[in-house]
């Protein structure tokens, strides 16, 4: 016979699938492409499990419902769970998603009737760092392009191209010397 601590835990996996099914025709309602339905789907999944997970850390009940489980996600919840993400070096791009994500989701449980605020909203992206242009990148294009005239092989093409920047690498550090 399962312990309780069973049932509540197979009970949460029935939950986080009613809140996909809900999230997802939500998502779908309002347009959403299937690849970002994917996303925003995975990212909830991913912050409802970390959710669980931090609940467990700090000896609160487990939820029972889906309900309580939406009831229990704060900001301040949220702020950690943005913290989390920045302090296990999540791509910002991938995290500015996963915030994205919340926000609709927190739209969602708004529309529901289960939040009157949106908690979600506090949560501001972070900052996307732009690449410097690499000087040799337009030189490495227009060696691909000969070789592509020429017939090389793809992998022929990605090696030489590769040694190529290796060597102009190198090169740098020798004038730098």
């Amino acid at each position: 016979m399962p312990n309780l601590d069973e049932i509540i835990s197979s009970n949460l996996a029935k939950y986080q699938d009613i809140l996909e099914l809900s999230f997802s025709q939500f998502l779908f309602e309002r347009g959403a492409s299937g690849k970002t339905q994917k996303n925003y789907i995975s990212d909830i999944n991913h912050f409802l499990s970390w959710t669980v997970l931090t609940i467990q850390a700090h000896n609160i009940p487990l939820p029972t419902t889906h309900t309580e489980l939406i009831n229990l996600i704060t900001p301040h919840i949220m702020e950690q769970y943005k913290h989390f993400l920045l302090a296990n070096h999540i791509p910002a791009a991938t995290t500015n998603r996963r915030l994205s994500a919340l926000r609709t989701f927190g739209a969602f449980c708004q529309s529901q009737g289960w939040w009157a605020d949106n908690p979600a909203n506090i949560l501001i992206n972070v900052p996307i760092e732009k690449r410097t242009a690499d000087p040799t990148s337009e030189l490495l294009q227009a060696f691909r392009a000969d070789l592509a005239r020429e017939g090389a092989s793809k992998v022929t093409i990605k090696n030489y191209t590769s040694d190529i920047r290796q060597f102009l690498h190198w090169l740098s550090q020798q004038t730098t010397a």
